[in-house]
């Protein structure tokens, strides 16, 4: 059974129809694939996931083959910070879903590539408020470039979109 969050990435990707989703971190072991089963529906698109911890990649790989979504997800082992900025293209779609110190990090890295209208879904932002202050804030000033709304569900979801 989806939990809210799994809810709406499912709806994101099928009103918005993105290419390049880019996801820092399996907050569990079937999120790439119902990221990957709604980007199946939409007939295009391709998810990459890179997760530090061998086990969780493993897992979420695992779910993702013996779903038959190869063709629209990969994940790999390794540091977001790393892996991420090398994945070629736009980004449509960012998750983040690792420790929510490093989401400020990511987003910067990934600033450049994202195209207006891009989508970032942050998990756990109220279980670990003070760790992603300044992401939070990056994102919720005026002027930022975003337009950002928390989310009351699943441990907190910051969701903002690119508006320039």
């Amino acid at each position: 059974m989806p939990d809210s969050t799994s809810t709406l990435l499912r709806q994101l990707v099928l009103a918005a129809g993105p290419l390049n989703v880019l996801q820092a971190g399996c907050p569990d072991e079937s999120s790439t694939a119902w990221i990957a089963a709604a980007l199946r529906e939409n007939g295009r698109g391709r998810v990459l996931c890179c997760e530090p911890d061998t086990v969780r990649a493993d897992l979420a790989a695992a779910v993702v083959e013996k779903a038959g979504l190869g063709r629209h997800a990969q994940v790999r082992v390794g540091s977001p910070e790393r892996l991420l900025p090398a994945v070629p293209g736009p980004v449509d779609l960012l998750l983040l879903g690792g420790p929510p110190e490093s989401f400020l990090t990511l987003l910067k890295l990934m600033e450049p590539r994202m195209l207006p209208g891009a989508v970032i879904v942050a998990y756990g932002v109220r279980d670990v408020p003070g760790g992603c202050a300044e992401f939070l804030a990056h994102i919720r000033v005026p002027g930022s470039g975003y337009v950002s709304l928390p989310l009351p569900f699943d441990g907190g979801v910051e969701m903002a979109v690119c508006a320039a």
